[in-house]
């Protein structure tokens, strides 16, 4: 899980320290980021929570397939003039929400 949150980290300050022009990034993939960041989170929080915190393989590769699919997606649809930015969000949020339903008192 510290993994993810120290990956997170570096980037936003690699970004801020660099001056990386955020408006060069479409919104869309900032919200691609942003929700695959929560959802990979989430989830490192429910393994850690369940006693799986030893192998952070999962949690990684969860959140590159997310952002190479959802970006792949969103690129794909850009390109032929369709708009499939939820097509890409929604698998991510609801994996998020099922991720915060296992949080909830039973």
């Amino acid at each position: 899980m510290w993994l993810v949150i120290l990956f997170a980290i570096v980037g936003f300050l690699l970004g801020y320290y660099l001056n990386v022009p955020f408006g060069l990034v479409g919104a869309k993939f900032l919200a691609l980021v942003f929700l695959a960041l929560l959802d990979s989170l989430t989830y490192a929080l429910v393994r850690d929570l369940s006693g799986l915190s030893r192998n952070n393989g999962p949690v990684i590769l969860r959140l590159i397939v997310g952002l190479v699919f959802g970006g792949f997606i969103i690129y794909f649809g850009e390109k032929s003039h369709i708009d499939l930015y939820l097509v890409a969000l929604i698998p991510l949020a609801v994996g998020f929400a099922l991720n915060l339903y296992k949080f909830l008192p039973k």
